[in-house]
C-alpha cells in the first residue's frame, strides 16, 4: 500500500486497533474486494473496538446453511453478525463467506450494525 494514499492514515488506525489485518505478509490489497466473511470480521472487530456488550454475548454457534464454509477465523463474527441481526444471510438460509457482497447488502448490513451495536 502506498503510504501517501489518502487512505493510508485510515488503514493505519484501523490496523493498529486490530479491526483489520490485511491479507497476510503483511500486505493489505486496497483495491481488492473484500468476501462477506472479511466484511463480518471488521464489523466485530469494530463492536469490540468500541467495547459493544454485543459482541460479548454470542456463541460461536453458526446456523447458516454454508457454515462449513466459513474460514476458522471468520466464525466468531459470523456468528455475531447472526445473532444480532447485523447479518441476516441470503436466500435459502446460506451465508456466502467467499462472494463479495452487493452494494445493496452493505448499506442494509451498515444500517443494522449502526442500529444494533452503536446507538
Amino acid at each position: 500500500m502506498n503510504s501517501t494514499s489518502y487512505y493510508a492514515g485510515y488503514v493505519d488506525w484501523a490496523a493498529k486497533n486490530n479491526i483489520i489485518s490485511g491479507v497476510g505478509n503483511g500486505k493489505f490489497e486496497p483495491d481488492r474486494k473484500i468476501s462477506r466473511e472479511e466484511m463480518a470480521a471488521m464489523l466485530y472487530r469494530f463492536a469490540s473496538f468500541m467495547d459493544s456488550s454485543l459482541s460479548k454475548t454470542t456463541n460461536s454457534q453458526v446456523n447458516y446453511k454454508d457454515a462449513s464454509d466459513l474460514s476458522k477465523w471468520a466464525v466468531d463474527a459470523a456468528a455475531y453478525c447472526e445473532q444480532t441481526g447485523v447479518i441476516t444471510g441470503r436466500e435459502g438460509g446460506t451465508f456466502a463467506p467467499k462472494e463479495t457482497a452487493t452494494r445493496a447488502e452493505v448499506t442494509a448490513i451498515l444500517e443494522r450494525f449502526i442500529e444494533n451495536t452503536v446507538k
